[in-house]
């Protein structure tokens, strides 16, 4: 199952080391995480503009993001980045991995799976949508 990470995602995974996820791709398959150009550019503006901390967390998520684990992808690009993750996320069938609660949310209310973290372990936010509808 593809996973479109965000940029929360990606920033918080650089910091902390995710715990489950060899038990979520028991229940969900394998899971290949890609990242949308947009978010790279988020996080190249992120390194320029951000403070000393967060610089360095986007620089390393930048880092994390060319490797072969994360493929990145062109999506459409809307007014705000949230509009062009769940556009792509309904089109391609895809769940998105966010740390961002409005995202979450409004992934939820359009039926996207949505993986997010809790206590330094990757959950199913909206356990009750049924995977097998996703792909």
């Amino acid at each position: 199952m593809e996973v479109l990470c965000d940029t929360s995602f990606l920033m918080v995974i650089v910091s902390k080391p995710i715990k489950q996820l060899g038990k979520i791709e028991a229940q969900l398959g394998r899971l290949d995480f890609i990242v949308p150009d947009i978010v790279i550019g988020e996080l190249e503006r992120l390194i320029e503009k951000a403070g000393p901390k967060r610089s360095t967390l986007a620089k390393t998520a930048l880092e994390v993001s060319r490797v072969k684990k994360f493929k990145v992808v062109p999506v459409t690009k809307a007014q705000h980045v949230d509009d062009s993750i769940i556009e792509y996320a309904v089109e391609h069938k895809c769940a998105v991995a966010t740390i961002d609660t409005a995202l979450r949310r409004r992934l939820i209310v359009n039926e996207v799976l949505v993986l997010t973290l809790s206590k330094d372990r990757l959950i199913v936010a909206n356990p009750k949508l049924d995977p097998k509808d996703q792909i």
